[in-house]
This record gives structure tokens, C-alpha cells and sequence, in this order.
């Protein structure tokens, strides 16, 4: 197997590696885990994120159906006929047929939900409020308006008026950072593809910013990644001949995950796509006026101490 790789190429120039710290889609991945961790706090399991924008879909516009509701809430089909259903069985939802179309049936809230309603919006807007919080002060709004440019893909939605009972998805920073996620894989799967993921590129950026070798916890800590997704993506590595476990000369009991040279010619092909990638989230924002202050938000949101992330690949509020 092949030896760790050093920081730069041979002949001393750098090799190209996207550090975590500048990519917007990792730092959006960061972003999405707290806003999980902070709604796991408040919700326990009793909603899910994914089931408050349905609510909130139907709340904003009544006489929408279920393909409707799916699309305002940035849900797949799938995805939006489980949380129907659940939300229907739990008496929160219920179908009406259309006196205009017999075949169509629209969704609309029942009278429980509207009773239950404004405390969970208001537990909802205090999640976003406390998601918020190490965003500097005076720049939130400038902040949440480019979220919204880089969720919507520069083409956000009107900023509609929603009943008091529900917050508008449209305006609301969890939810515009799980589109922002949605598009950053979308991008992610048109530039890089599948040679490679997302957190795997993350594993590999924080070793190569350790060039003497991490442990796998620490591993999984910098990328982001929970242990289970971490061991997941070490083994696929490791058999890609990608990473090699070596011991720890301090502690013989102790093994370090390091680079391979294997790895540095697939970065350097890879990276420029993962660049490309970052390009296109940051389209639709001004590069003079807010790309900047857009990520030093960013930044300050995803590495914010006040809350335990739960790291993973894909963590976020189930989507049923």
C-alpha cells in the first residue's frame, strides 16, 4: 500500500484541496445539522422539519393537492405521500374533493392542527431564532436574504403572506438551507458524480490538513460525518487504496488514517469539479457585495459552539 502523501505535489506546488472551511456545500451540510440538533431539542420526535413545511404549505395557500403541497415544500413524492399520510392519521390533515374536478383532492388543516398550531409555530420560529443567533448582529437579513438566492438558485419565490399561524418556507432558515443542501447534491451529482461523495471528499480534505495522520474519531469529527458513516467511508477508502491505516508511533494500540499517493492524482482531477460545484451555489450571489459576508454567516452558523451537531452525511429532520 501505498505511503502517506505530503501537502504539496512534487516540485513544491500545492496540490489543489478544497479546505472545509471554503466550501459552502460543507458548510451548508454543517448548517443543516445544527438546525437538526436544534430541533431534535425543542420537537424531541413529536414533528419532524419535513412535516412542519408540509403543514406549512397547506397553511399558506389552502385548495393545493398533494403534488402541490410536495413541491412548496421542496419534498419528492415519496417523501410527501408518507408525511401525508401520517399527518392524516394523526387527524392533523384531511382530503377534499374539488367541486371543480371531481378526480382532484386537495389537502387542508383540521380543526385540531389549527388549534395546535400557533405553539408549534411558535417552538418553530424560536428553533429559527436560536439557529441564527451566531450570525453577527445587522447582518441576518442581508444574510437570510442571500440564502434564499443560493436555495431558490437566484429565482426565490415571491415573498408571500403567509396565515399568522404559520411561518412562510419561503423566509424560513431551516428550510432554505435544506433546498440550499438539495442543491448543492444536485450540483454535486452533475459535476463530480459518483467517483466520489460529498463526505468522502470531506474525510479526505481533513487529512490531507493533517499530513501526520488523524485518528478515525478525529476524522469523523472534522468531516462532519457520525461514526458509523465514517467507518462506512474509511473501509471504501481504504479499499480504493485511497487511505492507509498506519499505527500511531506514540501509541502502538493507537491507528492513524493518513493519505496515500494513490489518492493525490484523483485530487487533482477531482477538485476542480468539487470547485465547480462551490461556483454554482455562490451564481446568484453579487462576488462584491455578498459572497463574502454571505459565507462569513455561513461559517459562523456551522461552526457555532452553542449546540452539539449530529454529524452525518445527511442529517437532517426525517422526512416521515
Amino acid at each position: 500500500m501505498s505511503g502517506p502523501s505530503a501537502k504539496s505535489r512534487p516540485g513544491g506546488e500545492a496540490t489543489p484541496m478544497l479546505a472545509l472551511g471554503e466550501s459552502t456545500g460543507h458548510l451548508i451540510r454543517r448548517a443543516q445539522q445544527r438546525h437538526s440538533s436544534l430541533w431534535s431539542q425543542e420537537f424531541n420526535g413529536d414533528l419532524t422539519g419535513p412535516q412542519y413545511a408540509v403543514i406549512s404549505a397547506i397553511g399558506s395557500d389552502q385548495g393545493l393537492d398533494q403534488r402541490a403541497v410536495g413541491e412548496r415544500a421542496s419534498l419528492d413524492k415519496s417523501s410527501t405521500a408518507n408525511i401525508v399520510a401520517r399527518l392524516e392519521g394523526q387527524g392533523w390533515l384531511r382530503f377534499t374533493k374539488d367541486p371543480g374536478d371531481g378526480r382532484r383532492k386537495s389537502l387542508s388543516l383540521t380543526p385540531l392542527a389549527r388549534t395546535a398550531l400557533p405553539e408549534v409555530t411558535r417552538r418553530v420560529a424560536l428553533v429559527q431564532h436560536r439557529l441564527l443567533d451566531p450570525v453577527p448582529e445587522g447582518t441576518v437579513e442581508a444574510f437570510v436574504a442571500a440564502l434564499r438566492e443560493v436555495a431558490y438558485a437566484g429565482h426565490p419565490p415571491r415573498a408571500g403572506q403567509a396565515e399568522e399561524q404559520v411561518l412562510v418556507l419561503g423566509q424560513t432558515p431551516g428550510h432554505l438551507i435544506r433546498r440550499a443542501q438539495q442543491m448543492h447534491t444536485v450540483a454535486w451529482s452533475e459535476e463530480v458524480g459518483r467517483v466520489m461523495t460529498a463526505p468522502q471528499y470531506a474525510v479526505l480534505s481533513a487529512l490531507w490538513a493533517h499530513p501526520e495522520g488523524i485518528d478515525q474519531g478525529t476524522g469523523a469529527e472534522l468531516a462532519s460525518v457520525d461514526k458509523s458513516s465514517m467507518a462506512d467511508i474509511v473501509q471504501r477508502l481504504v479499499r480504493r487504496d485511497w487511505i492507509a491505516r498506519t499505527r500511531d508511533p506514540s501509541d502502538a494500540r493507537r491507528r492513524l488514517l493518513c493519505l496515500t499517493d494513490t489518492v493525490r492524482a484523483e485530487l487533482l482531477d477531482l477538485t476542480p469539479a468539487v470547485r465547480r460545484v462551490q461556483d454554482r451555489l455562490l451564481a446568484p450571489l453579487d462576488p462584491a457585495q455578498q459572497r463574502e459576508s454571505f459565507l462569513a454567516g455561513l461559517r459562523a452558523l456551522a461552526f457555532a459552539t452553542d449546540v452539539e451537531v449530529a454529524a452525518g452525511p445527511d442529517a437532517h429532520a426525517p422526512d416521515d
